[in-house]
């Protein structure tokens, strides 16, 4: 094997790497808004739970980076351990789905105009996310460019004795085992160790005999991102990623032991996937047998675990029992059982859970404001992590308040549950608007270390202690139905002058200020976010003041403390 073949070794390498893991990241991006909701939303049984990993690990291409986000998610409270393992099993067999990709060989053969396809797409794309579908298809053309470099590098070794017998001691199980986890716990992808075997298979310098126990080490292997992603984070998050490398470690045992069976003068399990190969799926392509065999892992594992996951659970959590003190997040207040009993009390209920909300998103706002002086993403984790305790309330409150509606309600009731749901829908929007719109500017700001200028910056600071002053007063008025209160946050409502603080960042422009130019996009469209979240804070004090305008005004000073009632006050 010559230095040149060493070198596209080493390059194509890199290049299956590169593209791999960017792909992943432009997947992502397209439905990473979606990815959270979606596995907090679905996965109340298990059926529900096993498809939901299946499915985002297709998406995404990485059991890791799912297994991850599973466990960020049980860390905040917003899934149970229980309800993360079906997850964890989808996610195992999601994993499977790329291998299956790079085992049609044929593909390789246009990865150069693939590569080109994405490229132009992107050139042309004006959009954001345009831009990630056309760095997608490039960068699943780099996959398997880099596929057919390996595979070229790799062709001298078919006669490469000191090779031949490395890779004769491999058939060995627990040498090809340990082989395939160390190198994973490297590159931390069983994806990306599968498709380099099966660039060796494309080469002609590996069997299905060796293949195997390679691809068995890597799915332990691909363990280590979720223990790793899961140090920062609670206990409860630590038990999700430590139960994943039971299920794998349980997988191995299974086909360990069909592996040791002969069957026919061979191994069972290398027989039974060439029988597949050949008689179900018409094909003897030893790409093809290595990808089925790594998907047949985790379906025949989880045939196994599945039936007693109830057990295992129950085992796992002997030796690494839950702490009291982490538990899921959901509502604390209302339930349907209310509507059925007390309407009066469903409604008060409904305002606690609101109010709860509101304190969220008010947290968010806090958060934001330190966001926009950080150097670190990490606080922008943590606000995505609070608007989606804001998204679960939501999609908890505005059901109950639609049951409640269709009971019999009086006209004041009636009047009071619906101007709850206008309320409730208003927190969730300024909680969207922080999430999808405010934070994406900050988290640019920190990655490309953009600074804005002392009068600029000045000016945000401004902007966001007016939005969060403003705000803390609507809780209060709607804490307090203090009607005064929410009249004077309308009357005060252009105290936030969008085009006021729009003209003192352009006169800046015209002098030639640095900073100004150079944070001149983000700076005007954090202007425009901010003053939508007031707009949406006056629309709420709007619905205050028709919340019970039958039953008397409350007036309070200017600190939002009641200091008089005129009228008639029925709490």
């Amino acid at each position: 094997m010559s230095i040149w073949n060493i070198f596209l070794l080493t390059g194509g390498l890199s290049i299956f790497l590169f593209g791999m893991m960017e792909m992943n990241k432009h997947l992502t991006s397209i439905a990473s808004d979606k990815m959270k909701h979606i596995m907090v939303a679905l996965t109340n049984n298990r059926f529900r739970g096993y498809m939901t990993g299946l499915g985002i690990t297709m998406v995404n291409q990485s059991s890791s980076a799912t297994t991850v986000l599973e466990a960020a998610l049980v860390g905040a409270g917003l899934l149970t351990f229980h309800q993360s393992l079906a997850v964890t099993l989808g996610a195992e067999l999601g994993s499977t789905f790329l291998p299956q990709l790079v085992a049609f060989p044929s593909v390789t053969k246009f990865s150069t105009f693939i590569v080109a396809v994405g490229f132009i797409y992107t050139m042309f794309s004006k959009t954001k996310s345009h831009r990630h579908v056309g760095m997608t298809i490039f960068t699943f053309g780099l996959l398997f460019l880099g596929m057919d470099m390996m595979s070229e590098s790799l062709k001298p070794l078919r006669t490469y004795s000191p090779f031949i017998e490395l890779m004769e001691g491999i058939e060995t199980p627990i040498f090809g085992i340990l082989l395939g986890l160390t190198f994973t716990m490297i590159i931390q992808s069983s994806g990306a160790t599968t498709g380099i075997t099966i660039a060796m298979a494309m080469a002609g310098t590996i069997t299905l005999e060796q293949a195997i126990p390679i691809n068995l080490g890597a799915a332990v292997g691909t363990c280590i991102t979720a223990i790793l992603g899961s140090l920062a984070l609670n206990w409860e998050a630590k038990r999700t990623a430590y139960i994943h490398v039971l299920f794998q470690l349980i997988g191995v045992v299974w086909i360990y032991i069909l592996l040791v069976i002969p069957f026919r003068g061979e191994r069972f399990y290398v027989w039974f996937v060439k029988w597949f190969c050949l008689h179900v799926l018409g094909t003897d392509s030893l790409s093809r047998q290595i990808a089925m065999a790594f998907t047949f892992m985790p379906m025949i594992n989880h045939l196994f675990v599945l039936p007693s996951l109830d057990l295992i659970e129950k085992v796992f959590s002997r030796c690494f029992p839950p702490r009291k003190a982490d538990r899921v997040f959901s509502v604390k207040y209302v339930s349907d059982k209310l509507i059925e009993s007390n309407v009066q009390v469903a409604l008060l209920m409904a305002k606690k859970e609101i109010l709860r909300a509101a304190k969220y998103v008010d947290h968010m706002l806090e958060d934001t404001k330190i966001a926009f002086r950080s150097k670190d993403t990490a606080i922008i984790d943590h606000v995505r992590e609070t608007d989606s305790k804001v998204d679960l309330l939501h999609r908890s409150i505005i059901p109950f308040l639609a049951k409640l509606s269709q009971s019999e309600l009086t006209e004041k009731e009636s009047r009071r549950c619906m101007n709850y749901m206008y309320i409730e829908n208003e927190f969730e929007s300024i909680g969207d608007v922080i999430d999808k719109n405010i934070l994406a500017l900050a988290e640019k700001k920190i990655k490309t270390k953009m600074f804005f200028s002392e009068e600029g910056f000045n000016e945000i600071e401004t902007l966001l202690e007016i939005l969060s002053k403003n705000f803390e007063r609507l809780r209060v008025a709607l804490e307090q139905e203090d009607l005064v209160l929410a009249k004077k946050i309308q009357e005060e409502y252009s105290n936030l002058d969008e085009e006021k603080y729009k003209e003192m960042h352009i006169e800046r422009l015209h002098k030639g200020f640095n900073e100004s130019i150079a944070t001149s996009a983000v700076h005007l469209d954090l202007i425009s976010y901010l003053n939508r979240i007031n707009t949406h804070i006056n629309y709420v004090a709007g619905k205050l003041l028709w919340l019970d305008s039958s039953n008397g005004i409350k007036r309070a000073d200017n600190d939002g403390v009641v200091v008089e009632t005129v009228g008639n006050i029925d709490n």
